[in-house]
C-alpha cells in the first residue's frame, strides 16, 4: 500500500467531487439560469485552485459544456510546472514511467 496519491488520481478525485456538487444545482440545458452557470464555473474554479495548491499543476476544462441536465467537463488540459500542456493520459504515462 502506497501512502501517496498520484497527480492524475487527485484530478480524477476532484472531478468526482465536482460532479457531486453539480448534482445539487438545477441544470436545465439552455434554460439554466445565469446564476447557476456562474455557480458551476465557481465550483470548477475552486476545484482547480485546490489542485493547483496541492499538486503544482494547473488544470483547465476547455471543452466544458452543459448537456441536458448534466455538466460535461470534457478532457482536462494540464499545465505542468515547466509550462508544458498535456492531457491526463500523458500525465498518467509520465507518472507511471511508461515509455512512448
Amino acid at each position: 500500500m502506497r501512502n501517496f496519491m498520484y497527480v492524475y488520481e487527485r484530478i480524477y478525485k476532484e472531478q468526482n467531487a465536482m460532479q457531486a456538487k453539480f448534482c445539487k444545482i438545477p441544470i436545465k440545458g439552455k434554460r439554466t439560469s445565469a446564476a447557476d452557470i456562474k455557480r458551476v464555473r465557481s465550483i470548477i474554479s475552486n476545484s482547480n485552485y485546490q489542485v493547483a495548491q496541492e499538486c503544482s499543476v494547473i488544470v483547465s476544462y476547455p471543452k466544458m459544456h452543459i448537456e441536458g441536465t448534466k455538466v460535461v467537463l470534457g478532457e482536462p488540459l494540464i499545465m505542468l510546472p515547466d509550462c508544458r500542456l498535456i492531457s491526463i493520459k500523458e500525465l498518467e504515462d509520465i507518472e507511471l514511467g511508461r515509455k512512448k
